[in-house]
Formats: C-alpha cells, structure tokens, sequence
C-alpha cells in the first residue's frame, strides 16, 4: 500500500515581509517532504498599492486552488498580517466545502504563526496602526524599527532581514475583514510568548474571541519573538509537520 501523501502547504507572509524572510522555513519543510506554495502578496512592495483586501484575498485563493490541482488537500499557514487575509479568503475551499460539491481535495487544516484572528468587519483605523515601529505615508504603510520583528536574533541579522522588508498598502489595512474562514476550518495558532509586535497577551484574546465565535483552534506557545521561522524555525517544521501529518 502507498503511504498516503502529505498535503501541500499554502504559506501566506505578514505584512511588510516577502518569501525571501520565509525561504529557510521552506527549505525546511521541502526537505520533509512537503510542497510549499507562496508568493509575494499584491499589498507588499507595490508601486500601484491595492486600496483594500480584495487583491491579496484573490491572490490566496488563486494560491489555494494551484495547491488543491487535480485534488490535494491543503493545509494554509499565516504568519501575523497573514491571518487577516487567510480569515478573509478561502470560501468554497475547505475540503468539507468541496467534497459537498462533488470535487477531491480542499484546504483541511489553517495555521497561524502569532497571526491575526479577527471577525467579520474588523477593521483598523488610520489612528491605530502602532506608532513606535511603523509609519503612515499614505497609500503605504512602512515600518522604521527591526526590533519588534526580530528582537531574539543577532543585530547583524534584525538588520539584514529589516533591509528586505517592502512598504505596504494602508488600504490593506484599514479596509473590513469578510467572514472567517477559522469558523469553518479546524486552526492551530502558535503563540509567540516574546512577541513585541503582537504580545502574547493579544494574541491570547483573540484566540478567546475566536473560541467564544465556536472556532475550534489548537495552541502551541513558543518561546520565541514575532519571527519564530528565523529564530527557531526547527520548532517551527515541527510544529507544521505536527498540524500537517
């Protein structure tokens, strides 16, 4: 008897990030075995910025389907700015969804890496955007400050991947998110319990406001800051081969 093959995985980046940030997770995870999809999103490093989420929604679903091809299951993973956009995007597309239409395959599990978990018409205000590590220049968004993203690596290190970090779309941002796809999909989160960017405090009360929603969501905490892929990713391959199989 075969073995049963592993899903493919759907990476999508935090805001300001791009695959090259992602690249040693990836190099990781292939080397178990695993297919990984991901692309930059159409709201970073932009010079024609989407003014809300439909664009890079669009772009996760189109990512999804290429996944799904003739009818694989999908297991989708978002990194911080991430999660809004995965809770945003995959209508129809859970395995459950599809095979009620007939089809094979489908997204059966998401995963979230210190990422946002938010309810239909969430959205933030131009006021709130966190002031000590980023800044408004409309239509973009950019970040002045390494240390909330890579506080637990060497300076050399927060330095160099804050260098490949690219302006984002504030339209992005600020426009609703749609209804959730954590309320149709089994999550894992992993909390990062050193993050300076979203602290675990946050992080926790929106994994409570999911879970009082009806998500079903498993946690795992880290000890790592907002990139656990660059500090740890060891952690982190295990942990996606943990929710993936």
């Amino acid at each position: 008897m075969s073995p049963t093959p592993k899903p493919h995985l759907v990476l999508i980046s935090g805001a300001w990030h791009t695959p090259a940030h992602y690249a040693l997770l990836v190099s990781k995870l292939e080397a178990r075995g695993y297919t990984v999809h991901t692309r930059q999103m159409p709201s970073i490093g932009n010079p024609d910025p989407p003014t809300d989420l439909s664009q890079d929604i669009d772009a996760t679903d189109a990512l999804v389907n290429d996944a799904i091809a003739d009818g694989n299951d999908v297991v989708v993973l978002a990194h911080s700015w991430g999660g809004f956009v995965i809770g945003s995007a995959l209508r129809g597309l859970s395995k459950t969804d599809r095979t009620a239409q007939g089809k094979k395959g489908g997204v059966v599990r998401c995963g979230y890496i210190a990422a946002f978990m938010v309810d239909e018409g969430f959205r933030w205000k131009e006021e709130e955007l966190l002031p000590n590590y980023c800044v408004v220049e409309a239509p973009y968004v950019h970040v002045t400050s390494p240390a909330p993203f890579y506080q637990d690596l060497p300076e050399a290190d927060q330095q160099h991947w804050f260098a490949e970090t690219r302006s984002h779309a504030l339209g992005s941002f600020t426009s609703p998110a749609r209804s959730p796809s954590w309320k149709r999909i089994p999550s894992a989160y992993l909390v990062c319990v050193d993050d300076a960017a979203i602290p675990e405090k946050a992080q926790d009360g929106m994994l409570q406001g999911a879970r009082d929603l009806g998500a079903s969501i498993e946690v795992t905490r880290v000890n790592s800051g907002h990139s656990p892929f660059l500090s740890c990713p060891d952690v982190v391959v295990e942990w996606v081969e943990g929710l993936a199989g």
